[in-house]
């Protein structure tokens, strides 16, 4: 009796480890492809902000100048701060 329902359980036990198996490829396939595509949205993005910055520095050059200063300054400020 022992060895029919051990007999019984051991394809099952196949069978269940079979589909963890698929599910979990299909878990990292999926995790995978979402990935690729929130980089994908992120490089779009950075182009566009970097084309925008272009226009902006083309149009107002003096500004994007003073605007640079101000940025490097603030952070010349925090860095000294934060080694002190």
């Amino acid at each position: 009796m022992a060895e029919t329902s051990s007999s019984r359980t051991m394809p099952e036990l196949g069978d269940t480890i079979e589909k963890v198996i698929d599910t979990g490829k299909r878990a990292v396939e999926q995790g995978y492809e979402g990935a690729r595509e929130y980089a994908d949205r992120g490089i779009d993005y950075v182009g566009d902000l970097s084309a925008g910055l272009s226009d902006y520095v083309q149009r107002e050059p003096w500004l994007a100048v003073a605007g640079a200063f101000l940025i490097g300054y603030v952070a010349a400020q925090i860095l000294r701060r934060l080694s002190d």
